[in-house]
């Protein structure tokens, strides 16, 4: 039983170790040193360095004025088939419809319960289930001549203030008397479409007077039909411009005008319809901070003309599309910058090694050779003190010295020995290069300690190798004693 537990243990303890070995990722792994230096430092290997973390800091500093400024978002746009919507009210600062009629000359044609009627309403209907019919429902809206104190918005009191100044100043006779002439709708909803369950729109109707004893105020039959002979029928209607480059609101409204002409010769139905655009914009710089907001602008407008049939010159439907736009606006965020950041880091870094890493890696093995061995001047017409060119292939070991000769007397002349400008001192180094390599080669090393552990034997007696053993393991095991005391004492303060 002790013996099973022990094995147990054991494993245990084994699959602890061989678990915290391939998981730690922060596991430092052995390093050897050159020239008593874990790495080799250089002025090229600095200078670009210093030029690869300023493109870093330039490039992090743009990216946080990108994303604190919101100047350049990623929209992304896709469309959608709506058959039933929630009801989109209108208010004054989110739907503006003015009416002006206007005869053949653009004049103002001041008459409205004389020459013609215009009535505006609000209509809705309402399906039931399993029922056949719903129902239908419209209020009339009522009207009245505008004013400037209709106009609550900024850009809707500069726009109709120019237009009043104009016709006051009689500048184009298409404005002329405009604030008896058009007609502001007060704010209402829409909804849905005709097959929806709650379908609601705007229906509005310009018909001509027909000369009766209903109103006293009516002109006569004559008169009305030389006034509305021919004429326009304008309206002026706020639609919105999408803006998603600019931080904020996503739109910006405006009014724009749309215009057809009449007369006692035909009667005409427009279809206007106005499409949803929804935005959502996330605004957050590090988490998402999604804030929706929506608009309505005109996608159609249609006209279908038929013989006048004595009830009305225009009927006109406004109402909501079919189709509905969704737009999405982020903005970058810190995560991302790094991400980018750490990206360019990780191919700069790559670019400049493929360049740089031969030219720094000659350097450091200038400098090694330079300290590990002793070079006699190359003397032209002379044999080499290395004798490179009769044996290359040979294990002959540099001559060494008493004159200590480097191989590169200055920076200037290690930039020519790499570039290849020093062809003798180039095979100089070459040859010196080749031996501390071969020297290097792990193979090589075990291969030597083989060698010296077979030499061993022949050369020691049993009694000299045991008592070299002997002081390795003395001395290994005082060094591991005064380790531990010294960790005793460092726990103990």
């Amino acid at each position: 039983m002790q013996s099973q537990s022990d094995c147990r243990a054991s494993l245990f303890q084994k699959l602890k170790n061989e678990f915290l070995y391939h998981l730690d990722i922060f596991g430092q792994q052995p390093s050897f040193t050159i020239l008593n230096r874990s790495k080799y430092p250089s002025a090229l290997g600095l200078l670009t360095s210093l030029m690869i973390c300023s493109l870093e800091f330039y490039f992090f500093l743009t990216e946080v004025v990108t994303m604190i400024s919101q100047s350049k978002p990623a929209i992304y746009q896709t469309e959608i088939s709506i058959s039933d919507t929630e009801p989109f009210l209108l208010y004054n600062d989110n739907f503006t419809l003015a009416i002006s009629i206007v005869n053949g000359f653009s004049e103002p044609i001041i008459g409205i319960d004389r020459y013609f009627t215009l009535n505006i309403s609000q209509c809705e209907r309402l399906r039931e289930i399993n029922k056949d019919s719903g129902k239908y429902l419209c209020v009339q809206l009522p009207i009245e001549p505008c004013n400037m104190s209709h106009f609550t918005t900024e850009m809707l009191s500069e726009y109709f203030s120019i237009i009043r100044e104009e016709s006051n100043a009689q500048i184009g006779n298409i404005y002329k008397g405009i604030r008896q002439q058009i007609k502001q709708l007060t704010s209402q909803k829409f909804q849905g479409q005709v097959t929806s369950p709650a379908f609601r729109y705007i229906f509005i109707q310009f018909s001509a007077c027909h000369n009766t004893s209903l109103s006293q105020t009516w002109e006569s039959q004559k008169e009305i039909e030389n006034i509305l002979e021919s004429g326009h029928y304008n309206i002026y209607k706020g639609d919105y411009l999408t803006k998603l480059d600019r931080p904020g609101q996503p739109f910006q409204e405006i009014i724009t005008i749309e215009f057809t002409s009449f007369s006692l010769s035909t009667s005409k139905t427009i279809s206007q319809r106005y499409k949803i655009v929804q935005t959502s914009t996330d605004e957050g710089l590090i988490w998402e901070q999604i804030q929706d907001l929506q608009h309505i602008q005109q996608s159609e407008w249609r006209e279908i003309s038929e013989f006048y049939n004595n009830q009305y010159l225009i009927v006109h439907y406004i109402m909501l599309d079919y189709k509905q736009t969704n737009k999405i606006r982020t903005y970058v965020k810190l995560q991302t910058i790094l991400g980018k950041l750490g990206g360019i880091f990780q191919i700069l870094m790559i670019s400049v090694a493929i360049i740089l890493k031969p030219i720094i890696e000659n350097i450091m093995n200038l400098e090694m050779v330079n300290d590990l061995f002793n070079f006699s001047e190359p003397i032209p017409d002379t044999k080499l003190q290395i004798n490179v060119t009769n044996n290359l292939k040979s294990n002959q070991q540099l001559t060494k010295r008493s004159q200590n000769y480097r191989l590169s007397q200055s920076n200037l002349e290690t930039w020519l020995i790499i570039f290849g400008c020093r062809p003798q001192k180039i095979l100089q180094f070459v040859f010196a290069k080749s031996k501390v390599n071969k020297n290097l080669e792990i193979i090589n090393i075990l291969r030597k300690l083989q060698e010296i552990k077979v030499i061993k034997k022949p050369l020691l007696s049993k009694d000299f190798r045991y008592i070299l053993n002997q002081c390795f393991f003395t001395n290994y095991r005082f060094q591991s004693t005064q380790s531990s005391n010294y960790l005793s004492q460092v726990n103990k303060l």
